[in-house]
């Protein structure tokens, strides 16, 4: 019986998601997801009741743009900076056909790995790299692979989100905008910021996984928040999504070019 064995180009064309294990629903799920998430019209300033901004981070991850071939992303460092330029943490894969990685702070300490798994009804695991990171050290995910929300679940059982809001004030003054909000508690976290005036440089509305402003609301690294770290992890993650979206519907458009 013999087995084959894929090349790293052939590994980084393997689509995320496997295409037969995509039903009719699942397909529609995907594309309004990809066509709807990634355009945010926010500004530097979420306005929210019970949000109070103390700090910014800027996420430099270029995304993928809507014409490619889907190849897995060949960035394989993502840094995020503070607001004077320096560097706060660096995401790193060890290599482009494996969406694991390590988030680090900016002496090189590893804080949080994320390993991904291959298909749909497998969700990422986030693991804190102190003390080995065992299962009491876990953050997990919950939600369905083709929702655009994600449910996570910390250590001590509590729980929160990342979604995708649109509402007044994102979009600039009076204006609505969408934005993609970390919520705990019912409490806004963080709000991650992507118009022309953050988007990452070279990336577009339209790109799949874009970086931007990362706005830190006042209760992160607090008792009553999560730590700084969980927050950029997490957000990471979410870009991550938005490009297997992206990927998957590109293969699927390829292989309906194929089939007619």
């Amino acid at each position: 019986m013999s087995t084959t064995t894929l090349t790293v180009d052939e590994k980084a064309l393997a689509p995320a998601i496997p295409l037969a294990q995509i039903s009719g629903p699942d397909r529609k799920e995907l594309i309004l997801a990809d066509t709807v998430s990634i355009t945010s019209g926010t500004t530097i300033a979420p306005l929210d009741a019970g949000f109070v901004a103390s700090k910014s981070l800027h996420i430099n991850a270029k995304g993928v743009p809507v014409l490619r071939l889907p190849l897995a992303p060949t960035q394989l460092e993502t840094s995020i900076h503070n607001a004077d330029g320096s560097v706060a943490y660096l995401s790193t894969r060890e290599k482009q056909s494996s969406g694991n990685c390590v988030l680090s702070d900016a002496e090189g300490k590893q804080l949080i790995s994320t390993s991904y798994f291959f298909g749909p009804g497998r969700d990422p695991v986030l693991h804190y790299m102190e003390d080995g990171g065992g299962e009491g050290k876990q953050i997990r995910t919950l939600s369905r692979w083709t929702s655009r929300t994600q449910r996570f679940v910390l250590p001590d059982g509590r729980e929160f989100t990342w979604a995708y809001r649109k509402e007044k004030g994102f979009g600039g003054e009076n204006k609505k905008g969408t934005a993609l909000v970390m919520t705990l508690a019912g409490k806004r976290m963080a709000v991650l910021v992507r118009n022309e005036e953050t988007r990452t440089p070279g990336s577009k509305s339209c790109s799949a996984g874009n970086g931007g402003e990362l706005v830190l609301g006042d209760t992160v690294g607090t008792a009553e928040g999560m730590g700084e770290d969980v927050v950029v992890a997490t957000c990471l993650l979410m870009l991550k999504k938005e490009i297997d979206r992206r990927r998957t519907v590109q293969f699927m458009m390829i292989s309906a070019a194929v089939s007619a």
